[in-house]
């Protein structure tokens, strides 16, 4: 079944699939979103940086001052004597506290500071609100007060403190010349009230006869408890008898001799029980007549009518018993049914009750109430006399700390600022690089690659970004980086069983620019360091670029014959190879570009070119065009030819990648494997050392010169089309 290219979607299934290790998932993160868009991050952060720099210095600072006073309810421990002790002390306190702050942040007291410090001036518009704290555990209060000049808000947090306390002492002489008077008034007003709450309380007992209510309502109680436990024996008492009634129905035969055990043994239970006991004498007294007398004798006859005469009244007396059961079974039924009319009647009782006794409760709250009201009113009388006969009361508000002028703005505060700027910024960033990551279309893993292919199409090797020039890294002393990196992907090719034994590999790619020259190139000469007899042909016969890579190595004039050539016939194949010396390999070029490439490849020419360079060589290496581009590839590959597929990652597209795998299944061609390229790679991946990446950087660079496939005539350098770097511009990688 085929596996779909996976999207930014799935690769954060697979990450939340995977907490067991949670280094692969962050590096996993930083690679998907992280490394792509490094720029980004960089830019966003200075930008917010540099945004939030402008904001700490073009902001209007701000700067702060708190007073700090002590404010207690000393008039209530001035009563806190012996046999004046009030109960409710603390809370009182407490309340009176939160009061005092409030009234500190009115409006009236604002108004007053601001009048003082001068209503038209610049000073009494430019500070805030204050805050008023309360400092945990104890009865001091802050007033914080900011502002754009730290003298303004010092001074403004002490002339509110001013003017509080001026406020509440002159307060205080107000309420001690009227207090007492209005409390006073209030108190014969409570009373008033408390005298007619009281005495409808006493009409309304009188009117509805309550003296005691739970009296009343636990005695209905116990009756109506006692009538259920009445009801309940009368069930059990019917339920007795209907069963002994039902018994009798089932078994008419053996009454007589059932009914003394299922009743009592009294009245017509006891009498029947006398006439069976008479009825088994006088069958035991007739074997002793049949010994004297025969069955025709009156004597036994006799006897025998005594017996059914036995027998009868038995029977009769069993009737007799069973209606007087059925009696006493509706007696029961009429007693159970008037207990229920009783238990009925208690019930309408007591819902009554709790009616009325809600009724009751409700006045005697409300009377109850009123007393609490005029105890309070009392109390707060005496604490006002007293207070005014004392001094303590003077002493309840005291200013602690004054404000002083603040060295320091409280905003901006340039950290904070900053740090939410780069949070900011990152979190910009990161937000970015998520959406360009899930509109982005390109293949950035290996694994995408293999997942394309189900997973049945080895990968041989991967390719970091160089950063040297191609043809720098075809002079390489053998020890350097690319050395090992296409020694492993030789080892890889040698050691697979697809490829083991195979003389002749063809090396491709999706599209152009994918690195298939370069990597075909630098096989070759890996394979030659093994001691190998090497054939590196090109057979790109549309858009050759091998002349291009190796030109540091080739004669004058190499172009003018190559494999074109000899599939027309006019040289043989010996004529146009071409050995490098450095490289210790044979190359057999193009030539001239012919019209029909196509046909060439496909021509039985191809196939005897074939066998002559596998009879002489150990390895042939072909360069092939982009199977997507032309099908010379295809035609190529089914010459009993290994083909291996380049996929150059954040380059090569999804939906290219699934074209590339659709087109091979339509020809029912499986590559033998595929060589990924411009891969990220840690850097001891190669040996950190002698194999280092040192100023190489990670990855092999293609260059920005991309090109289009067609057909052309002319074998110079810049004559198919494609862009010749410009002076000071590095040759293009790309291949």
């Amino acid at each position: 079944m085929e596996q779909p290219i996976n999207s930014p979607a799935q690769v954060q299934a697979d990450l939340a699939d995977n907490n067991d290790n949670s280094m692969e998932l962050v590096l996993k993160v930083l690679d998907t979103f992280v490394r792509p868009y490094i720029w980004l991050y960089i830019v966003s952060l200075a930008l917010f940086l540099a945004a939030g720099f402008i904001y700490c210095v073009t902001a209007e600072k701000r700067y702060s001052s708190t007073a700090q006073m002590l404010i207690s309810s000393n008039e209530a421990r001035a009563i806190n004597m012996e046999g004046l002790h009030d109960p409710t002390q603390q809370q009182n306190s407490e309340v009176f506290l939160r009061t005092q702050m409030l009234v500190l942040e009115s409006d009236e007291i604002l108004a007053m500071a601001r009048k003082r410090m001068g209503e038209d001036g610049e000073d009494s518009r430019s500070v805030s609100r204050p805050k008023i704290t309360r400092v945990p555990g104890t009865n001091l209060v802050n007033i914080t007060v900011t502002s754009n000049k730290p003298e303004t808000a010092a001074k403004f947090a002490n002339t509110i403190t001013e003017v509080y306390v001026d406020f509440v002492y002159k307060r205080r002489a107000t309420l001690s010349t009227t207090g007492v008077d209005l409390l006073r008034d209030q108190l014969a007003e409570v009373q008033n009230n408390r005298q007619k709450a009281f005495e409808e309380l006493l009409k309304f007992k009188e009117a509805h006869g309550v003296f005691d209510l739970k009296q009343n309502y636990d005695t209905l109680v116990s009756q109506k408890n006692d009538l259920m436990n009445k009801r309940f024996e009368t069930q059990l008492d019917e339920d007795e008898i209907t069963m002994t009634l039902e018994e009798i129905a089932n078994n008419r035969n053996q009454a007589a001799i059932m009914l003394p055990y299922l009743t009592s043994g009294e009245g017509a239970a006891g009498l029947l029980s006398s006439i069976k006991s008479m009825e088994l004498q006088h069958k035991m007294e007739l074997p002793k007549l049949l010994q004297s007398y025969s069955q025709e004798h009156n004597a036994v006859k006799v006897h025998g009518q005594v017996g059914d005469e036995l027998r009868k009244a038995a029977e009769e007396q069993v009737d007799i018993t069973i209606n007087g059961l059925k009696l006493k079974r509706q007696r029961i039924q009429k007693r159970r049914q008037q207990l229920s009319l009783q238990i009925a009647d208690i019930e309408k009782q007591l819902v009554a009750l709790d009616r009325l006794s809600s009724d009751y409760h409700q006045r005697e709250a409300a009377a109850n109430k009123l007393d609490e009201t005029i105890t309070r009113i009392t109390n707060r009388i005496s604490e006002i006399q007293i207070a005014d006969a004392t001094t303590i009361g003077n002493y309840a508000i005291t200013k602690v700390n004054d404000a002083k002028k603040a060295h320091s703005p409280i905003f901006p505060q340039p950290k904070k600022v900053l740090l939410m700027a780069a949070i900011a910024g990152l979190a910009f960033a990161g937000l970015v690089s998520f959406i360009l990551v899930s509109i982005n279309n390109t293949v950035t893993e290996p694994a995408q690659i293999s997942n394309a292919f189900a997973n049945q199409v080895s990968i041989f090797g991967t390719l970091p970004l160089f950063s040297k020039d191609e043809h720098e890294l075809l002079h390489s002393n053998g020890g350097d980086t690319v050395d090992e990196v296409f020694r492993d992907i030789r080892t890889s090719l040698n050691l697979s069983m697809v490829t083991r034994g195979r003389r002749v590999i063809a090396v491709s790619s999706a599209l152009p620019s994918e690195g298939k020259t370069f990597v075909i190139c630098n096989l070759a000469r890996s394979f030659a360091r093994d001691n190998k007899k090497v054939l590196l042909i090109d057979l790109d016969m549309r858009k050759p670029r091998m002349h291009k890579i190796l030109r540091d190595l080739l004669p004058p004039n190499s172009m003018k014959r190559g494999i074109s050539n000899v599939l027309v016939g006019d040289c043989a194949l010996d004529d146009i190879i071409i050995h490098l010396d450095s490289l210790n390999m044979d190359v057999a070029l193009v030539g001239p570009i012919p019209p029909n490439p196509n046909e060439l490849v496909g021509s039985e020419s191809f196939n005897k070119l074939l066998e002559e360079a596998k009879s002489k060589y150990d390895m042939v290496l072909m360069d092939t065009p982009p199977v997507l581009a032309v099908s010379d590839t295809l035609l190529i590959a089914a010459h009993d030819v290994a083909l291996l597929i380049i996929n150059r990652l954040f380059y090569l597209t999804k939906p290219t990648l699934a074209h590339l795998r659709d087109r091979l299944r339509q020809v029912n061609l499986k590559p033998a494997g595929i060589i990924i390229n411009n891969v990220s790679v840690p850097k001891n991946a190669y040996g950190y050392g002698k194999y280092g990446y040192g100023k190489y950087g990670y990855g092999y660079g293609y260059g920005k010169y991309g090109y289009r496939y067609h057909y052309g005539h002319n074998s110079g350098e810049g004559s198919d089309g494609e862009q010749v770097p410009k002076d000071g511009e590095q040759p293009s990688q790309e291949t």
